[in-house]
């Protein structure tokens, strides 16, 4: 297969991908009521964790998972519970990018961008792990392609993204669950 070949088949699976999960986050937003709370209380434990690995395997757009979970917040739902499983949830979701370098050349490799992120693996690759993974941010994304293909240790990887997601987890779902407390709802 000829390079430029290689290159539309990535772009168009990338482009499905993506399409997917926009097309199944709309679908998911649309058919109930996200203003109401008993919506949440019907997707539970399992919805906190689907929507927070749906957010995370599709890159850069991580806005269902941390919907999910700041929605969690605001109901009689565990929230180490809800942070452990929002943290593992987005922790399978980022094996998607690191799978992604690991499996060779990437569309983004051309990018400057992505050879500084390279560069801060190279030196601090766990650091730059953790400190992505803690703040909501699409980044993370990118240290994971640049994990993959530096070949950092998947299980490394694996449990430094953990802890981190896990650790975001309990910040957004405590809280939401603090600004719940406070408002008025009606």
């Amino acid at each position: 297969m000829s390079a430029i070949s290689e290159r539309r088949l990535q772009l168009f699976v990338l482009a499905v991908g993506l399409s997917l999960v926009i097309t199944s986050s709309v679908l998911w937003a649309i058919s109930g009521d996200v203003s109401d709370v008993n919506y949440w209380r019907t997707l539970g434990y399992p919805g906190v964790f689907f929507l927070s690995f749906l957010g995370s395997v599709a890159l850069v757009l991580p806005v269902p998972g941390l919907i999910a979970v700041c929605g969690a917040g605001g109901l009689a739902l565990n929230p180490i519970f809800i942070g452990l499983l929002s943290g593992t949830g987005e922790t399978i979701g980022e094996v998607s990018g690191y799978a992604i370098g690991f499996g060779g050349r990437t569309v983004i490799e051309r990018r400057a961008f992505y050879h500084r992120v390279r560069n801060w693996m190279e030196q601090r690759g766990s650091l730059v792990i953790f400190l992505v993974s803690v703040i909501p941010n699409p980044l993370v994304d990118i240290v994971g392609i640049a994990a993959g293909g530096l070949r950092y240790p998947i299980i490394k990887f694996f449990i430094i993204v953990l802890v981190g997601k896990s650790i975001k987890g309990l910040i957004v779902v405590n809280t939401c669950s603090w600004i719940a407390d406070y408002i008025s709802w009606g």
